[in-house]
């Protein structure tokens, strides 16, 4: 029997039902889908099945990164004819790899937004962190961490994170805040006992990112 979450608990291991459709989610709904999130991600006793078909081959991780990331620096080299190209083939990209088109729109937006402040003479982010992070949104694996904001204020979390930023300012976690019901972005510097957590909610994935960008895009 379906809950009203995107989690269901069997046996002590939470469980994800499969979807038929394509799932297209606004802000409101996406947080009612994972309303539940907090109680339930990274506290069962094994990762969640997925029910997702195996995947065509692609191109290799690091190197599908770098392109979609050069992809979203092509508008701030000065030439419009490559910042054209370059968005023409972000918009093709949505329909052979709508994951892809989505993380370039949001490095576009949010690895060169400048900054309106931040603090001078702050550590860089923990390469061990930065590995855990790179390997956790790969794997879409929650993690959980302590947090202290720009106010000195620490708070606990529990997150799915979704991707890796590179403002001025410092690189940042874009993440579902299972605390928050929200989207939330984290400096990694600011990160402490960064933990990763049972659970896999590749399944939302795609969801979680389009509700992402539309937060930013709300923004901008």
């Amino acid at each position: 029997m379906r809950s009203g979450t995107p989690f269901q608990s069997q046996g002590g291991i939470a469980m994800r039902p499969g979807r038929t459709q394509p799932l297209t989610l606004t802000r409101r709904a996406l947080g009612t889908r994972l309303a539940g999130a907090a109680a339930a991600i990274g506290f069962g006793n094994g990762a969640a099945a997925s029910t997702m078909a195996t995947p065509a081959p692609v191109l290799d991780a690091d190197l599908r990164d770098a392109a979609l990331r050069g992809l979203a620096l092509a508008g701030y080299r000065g030439d419009p004819v490559t910042a054209a190209a370059a968005n023409a083939a972000i918009e093709r990209l949505s329909q052979t790899d709508p994951e892809g088109a989505l993380l370039a729109r949001l490095y576009q937006m949010l690895d060169v937004r400048p900054a309106q402040y931040w603090p001078e003479d702050v550590p860089e982010a923990a390469a061990a962190d930065l590995a855990t992070l790179h390997a956790a949104i790969r794997a879409c694996q929650p993690v959980s961490f302590n947090y202290t904001d720009l106010s000195g204020n620490e708070t606990a979390r529990t997150v799915l994170p979704l991707a890796l930023v590179h403002p001025p300012q410092g690189v940042k976690l874009l993440a579902w805040c299972a605390e928050r019901e929200d989207f939330r972005q984290f400096f990694v510097r600011a990160i402490s006992g960064l933990t990763p957590r049972p659970g896999n909610f590749s399944e939302d994935r795609l969801a979680l990112l389009e509700g992402l960008l539309e937060k930013e895009a709300g923004r901008a």
